[in-house]
């Protein structure tokens, strides 16, 4: 794997900012792919050990989310500018049903876009902050309309409610317009070893898996701000402490000090055991 951070394209920035998402295609090398999937299908739940570690801060994404998380002060050679709250891992074989999910696959969003909140997707002085932003990995075949992750484009910037009764709601249950959103969501094709990047303000929702050449395999790891939290960590100290010392400073305390006290050498900068996101 290449350690060389990729930066964001102006033309990413142009489509994440109108769309709220985009697709990095075939990202992975072949044998990167087997070896995740070897461990996903083997059972593990989570990105934080073994071979799928290292899609916690691939090269492909850094770039990305330094660029729409964070700030040039922030942007440091020893820590990472952003943090990671969260990882699962979903294997489903063909005819797999959104049933199997608690929420039925019903579109929602991490809070209501139209409201003001520390998670919301904003732009300010030609900048994107993302809030509250996730990547998914597809480690196997995706192709659209057979069961990817879909996205209501553009929603991440809604000022109007959905049609819900409850505007504080964050999916859109009991909406009248529930099915022309559906209509209109966007899906994607891509080979294994792609990523999906998204803001969570965006409206997203999961699908029947019906693609019958293979199973959905794919990581969904999270990450915000250095200055937010949303997901419960609970990570075992453990299990950070193996990892390399910059990897370990995406899982610490959601804290920053004022950098003008000092200047660009203050601030919260490492990993330790007392210092962690919890």
């Amino acid at each position: 794997m290449s350690t060389d951070i990729i930066p964001m394209t102006d033309e990413q920035k142009f489509f994440f900012d109108m769309r709220g998402w985009i697709l990095l295609p075939a990202v992975l090398t072949d044998v990167e792919i087997e070896a995740m999937k070897a461990e996903a299908y083997a059972g593990a739940k989570q990105s934080y050990e073994g071979a799928l570690q290292e899609l916690l801060d691939h090269p492909a994404i850094v770039g990305i989310l330094s660029e729409i998380l964070s700030e040039d002060p922030f942007v440091l050679d020893e820590c990472y500018s952003f943090r990671c709250e969260g990882s699962f891992i979903t294997v489903r074989p063909p005819g797999w049903d959104k049933s199997e999910r608690g929420d039925n696959g019903l579109p929602h969003v991490v809070r209501p876009p139209q409201q003001a909140n520390a998670m919301r997707y904003q732009v300010a002085g030609g900048k994107i902050f993302s809030g509250l932003t996730r990547v998914v990995w597809e480690l196997e075949e995706v192709k659209a309309g057979q069961g990817n992750t879909s996205f209501l484009s553009g929603s991440h910037k809604a000022h109007f409610p959905y049609g819900g009764p409850d505007i504080w709601r964050p999916n859109i249950s009991d909406s009248p317009w529930e099915q022309s959103m559906r209509d209109v969501m966007d899906g994607y094709s891509c080979p294994p070893g792609s990523a999906a990047i998204f803001t969570e303000s965006l409206v997203h929702a999961a699908n029947d898996w019906t693609n019958p050449d293979n199973p959905r395999c794919a990581v969904f790891n999270c990450y915000n701000s250095l200055w937010a939290q949303w997901h419960k960590m609970n990570l075992d100290h453990e299990i950070i402490e193996k990892m390399p010392p910059k990897r370990q400073t995406l899982f610490r305390g959601t804290w920053q000090q004022d950098w003008s006290i000092g200047g660009r050498g203050a601030g919260n900068r490492e990993y330790t055991e007392e210092n962690r996101a919890l």
